[in-house]
């Protein structure tokens, strides 16, 4: 389900926000969509569609005549959550701590593909794999759109080993991934000088049949890369502590939102003004 946009966002993340700092507890029955439009300055529909983004996530069950009631998004919560999660910064464990582990995550869906695809696909299943990493090197001053395509190549990968019900579960995850890449690459600097050549030899393992070669190939890949990245995010937000699991969500939710504002494009003033007011507004209610 693609991201809303516009009032839908603006209120969805105001609720959002509210279920994650705990202002909105699971069990909680929220306040009628017209008590929520008044308070958060904006129509029903907006209110409604909003919601109903939020239940798609996992954070809501709504039933007819009852309202919507909060669930327990640390048990009920999608991978479509992971985007805002990230971007509302609020973390139940030290973000380099996070991004070391969804970062593993990524490198072992990844690798997943790669294994996928040298065990089943034909050659001619690996043309749009291929084409789009022939693409790569026309991106390389755009990390955010070689970020995206990198995603796009192991999708195209899995695709190729034409296995389908492995790409319907993995399908959950891309939308979120591809919005996360969006907004966090450009903040984590150039594209891997190393990319292009570790890709082909990739390929070329994958191509001549070598399930072991490829397959160990990536997780080099990945192990090296992922190990640049979370020394990213230590500069920015400093090193995890040992044997802790929590940090203070106020200064990481900042930290956060100043990474992800400074690799996109700001908004006008006259919607930034009117933006914050209704945010204030909300908060008042």
């Amino acid at each position: 389900m693609a991201a809303p946009s516009g009032e839908v966002r603006r209120v969805a993340d105001v609720v959002l926000e509210r279920i994650l700092d705990g202002s909105y507890p699971a069990g909680l029955r929220l306040p009628a969509e017209t008590e929520l439009a008044t308070a958060l300055a904006c129509g029903r529909s907006t209110v409604r569609e909003a919601l109903r983004h939020l239940a798609d996530q996992g954070l809501l069950q709504s039933r007819r005549g009852s309202g919507a009631r909060v669930l327990d998004y640390r048990r009920e919560g999608t991978p479509a959550l992971l985007p805002a999660y990230i971007r509302l910064g609020r973390f139940d464990v030290p973000p380099p701590t996070l991004a070391r582990e969804l970062l593993s995550l990524r490198a072992t869906i990844a690798c997943e593909a790669v294994r996928l695809a040298t065990r089943y696909a034909k050659p001619a299943a690996l043309a749009e794999a291929r084409e789009r990493l022939e693409r790569a090197p026309g991106l390389e001053r755009d990390p955010a759109a070689h970020a995206l395509n990198e995603l796009e190549i192991f999708r195209a990968l899995i695709l190729a080993s034409e296995l389908w019900p492995a790409a319907w579960m993995l399908n959950s995850f891309w939308a979120p991934l591809r919005e996360l890449h969006g907004n966090l690459a450009p903040a984590l600097g150039s594209v891997n000088p190393r990319f292009q050549r570790a890709m082909e030899r990739l390929f070329a393992h994958i191509e001549a049949g070598k399930e072991d070669a490829a397959v160990a190939h990536a997780r080099k890949w990945f192990a090296s890369v992922d190990d640049v990245l979370v020394r990213a995010v230590e500069r920015y937000f400093g090193p995890a502590p040992k044997a802790t699991r929590t940090t203070t969500r106020s200064a990481t939710s900042s930290a956060t939102q100043r990474a992800i504002q400074q690799a996109t494009p700001p908004a006008s003033g006259k919607a930034t003004v009117r933006a914050t007011s209704r945010r204030q507004k909300g908060a008042r209610s």
